[in-house]
């Protein structure tokens, strides 16, 4: 049985023993040799140089170890511990636990970075004494295609001050950005003050703590660039395992749930509460895989799930858009199968009202395209008998 080790290589390059960091990263890793050394190169080429990398084989099967550990020879800034595999939740707490910097990210181990990412969150948490730093995000696939992603953070539901927190945007406290931990950045004494920490489950593991760092921060700040870009292809990812652990998003927003009720002022943000974790809950039953485990997460939550949550008493008016109170009130009458039908047909008609405006787009495109063409001719004629 594996023993669960911290190992420093002795190395050559990068922070002097001794010296602090300012910012700590930290990257739990399962079986991740395929994308690892992207990524590592992707976090030893920052701007900031003044950073630890805590690396946590989670109990890889494959390389994994072999390639921290070759880098770690190489650039002192970069600490390898290992596990037996556990989850990405339990690394991270191990690796906090260990984490001396001023501030701390999560980051995954097949994602990249804006090489000015650490430099510029960190810069915006000096200026505004910030608890909590949010970005903005790219999602990539392996062809070479960068899609600018919105999602992630809402720069158009921000309040008009900055720093900002809970009590300065109420009803969209949960709505302008993501529970995705990896597009923010935290002050270290912060998450020790509150007693943050990632629930041991394996998806979604992120969920309470985002949610309750954002409910407990006394300063919100943003940075309104995308400097972190998400792998989207990895098949190979709990995201692209979803099936296998289909009632993890379930779960944590549960546990969430029942951490955020031991707070008296909760009431007032409920509302937000309730419309991230339908949006999350709709989410994960989109991520599905088989319809055996849609089916049996579907039934669950018509049956008690939905309940627990308190989603089965939910208001219109709480929540974010329309349709997510609407599919929450079809889910009582509706089976499984008929819900998936109508969803499908739904995205079908989408699919059909975007191809009908995209023609009509293009219709009015190619006259205007004509009509400057046109202009063009009539200028160059002009300019001929000027001559």
């Amino acid at each position: 049985m594996k023993k669960a080790s911290n190992k420093t290589a002795n190395n050559k390059t990068g922070r002097r023993s001794g010296d602090k960091p300012l910012v700590s990263v930290i990257v739990p890793v399962y079986n991740g040799e395929k994308y690892l050394k992207e990524m590592l190169d992707s976090v030893r080429g920052q701007t900031l140089k003044e950073l630890e990398v805590l690396c946590i084989n989670d109990g890889s099967e494959d390389r994994s170890g072999d390639i921290i550990q070759d880098i770690a020879k190489r650039d002192r800034r970069v600490r390898y511990l290992e596990q037996e595999h556990a989850d990405a939740g339990a690394a991270r707490n191990r690796a906090l636990k260990m984490a001396q910097g001023k501030y701390v990210v999560f980051w995954d181990a097949d994602d990249r970075f804006d090489r000015y990412a650490l430099e510029r969150m960190c810069r915006k948490m000096e200026r505004r004494r910030a608890d909590v730093c949010v970005c903005g995000v790219c999602e990539f696939t392996d062809t070479g295609k960068v899609y600018e992603a919105e999602g992630y953070l809402r720069m158009d539901m921000l309040p008009d001050k900055d720093p900002f927190n809970k009590f300065d945007i109420r009803e969209r406290l949960f709505w302008f950005g993501s529970n995705v931990l990896w597009n923010k950045m935290f002050r270290r004494q912060f998450i020790l003050k509150e007693k943050l920490q990632f629930q041991s489950i394996p998806q979604a593991n992120d969920t309470a703590f985002v949610m309750l760092a954002m409910y407990l921060a006394s300063a919100i700040t943003c940075v309104d660039k995308k400097l972190v870009y998400y792998r989207t292809n990895n098949a190979d990812s709990l995201t692209g395992r979803s099936s296998q652990t289909a009632f993890c998003p379930y779960q944590s927003f549960l546990y969430t749930f029942g951490k955020l009720r031991e707070y008296p002022n909760f009431g007032k943000f409920k509302g937000s509460f309730c419309s991230k974790a339908a949006r999350g809950i709709f989410r994960g039953m989109n991520n599905q895989t088989s319809f055996d485990a849609y089916a049996q997460l579907y039934d669950f939550l018509k049956r008690e799930g939905l309940a627990a949550l308190e989603l089965d008493e939910c208001r219109a008016e709480d929540m974010e858009e329309k349709w997510i109170y609407e599919d929450l009130e079809r889910m009582k009458t509706f089976s499984a199968g008929d819900f998936l039908l109508y969803k499908t047909n739904e995205r079908r008609m989408d699919r059909d009202q975007l191809k009908h405006t995209l023609r009509r787009v293009r219709k009015k495109l190619a006259v205007l395209l004509a009509v400057n063409e046109r202009l063009k001719q009539i200028k160059r004629l002009a300019g001929r008998r000027m001559n």
